[in-house]
């Protein structure tokens, strides 16, 4: 398993940064948080850190506003691989992040069958988790504000220990943020296989259930 050197990553890291800023859903916060995941996973993968650490850094480099939601992926990758390039990476390893990125991301996941390595899952489970659990909530509403959701902040009138399945927009904000809830995040639990992604996905989920138990319940007058 190819790992990076303290001065290596460090490089890398200066050369994503200066990509996020904007988005506070998908800030550099939200990269530290899937670098650290995705570098745990991939060990117990046993897949190749150095491809999974790269994409990690890269993989929201695009920003949703200019590349379109269903998009953005692909030109994230693009920006992977002039970076990485400019690093002097070898060129099988630039391709294997970019690809990394574009089959790890939730709207290829989508459109169908998806391409599986063990980078691939392992990025693909630590971008999960972080849209989960008390950070998932967090960059939700943060997301549904940023982008201007037209409900805001949402009416939930239905059951978070069994929510419908709505439909996800994947041009733009969801109605509210508390649709997005029952359109994507509490249906993500089960996309997990990893040990590590399958116990943290499972605490994170009663996390939200909890969270959007006492959001009603402080809608309603109940608490």
């Amino acid at each position: 398993m190819r790992t990076l050197s303290p001065e290596d990553e460090e490089a890398l890291a200066s050369a994503a940064r200066k990509y996020y800023g904007a988005d506070p859903a998908h800030g550099w916060d939200h990269v530290l948080a899937v670098v650290n995941l995705a570098r745990l996973i991939a060990r117990e993968l046993g897949a190749d850190e150095a491809v999974v650490v790269a994409a990690a850094y890269f993989h929201d480099a695009a920003p949703r506003s200019q590349a379109g939601h269903a998009s953005h992926s692909r030109a994230s990758a693009e920006l992977a691989r002039s970076e990485l390039r400019g690093l002097g990476w070898p060129e099988e390893l630039v391709e294997r992040v970019a690809q990394t990125i574009v089959d790890a991301s939730y709207e290829a996941r989508l459109a169908g069958p998806a391409v599986e390595t063990p980078e691939t899952r392992a990025l693909m489970e630590a971008d999960l988790l972080d849209a989960m659990g008390a950070r998932g909530i967090a960059r939700a509403f943060a997301f549904a504000a940023f982008y201007g959701s037209p409900e805001g902040l949402g009416i939930l009138d239905w059951d978070p220990e069994d929510p419908p399945r709505l439909e996800m927009n994947l041009n733009g904000p969801d109605p509210s943020a508390v649709y997005h809830f029952a359109s994507k995040l509490l249906h993500l639990r089960d996309r997990f296989s990893s040990r590590i992604g399958r116990r943290l996905a499972e605490e994170r989920h009663r996390y939200m259930v909890e969270f959007l138990k006492r959001y009603a319940a402080e809608m309603e007058g109940r608490a």
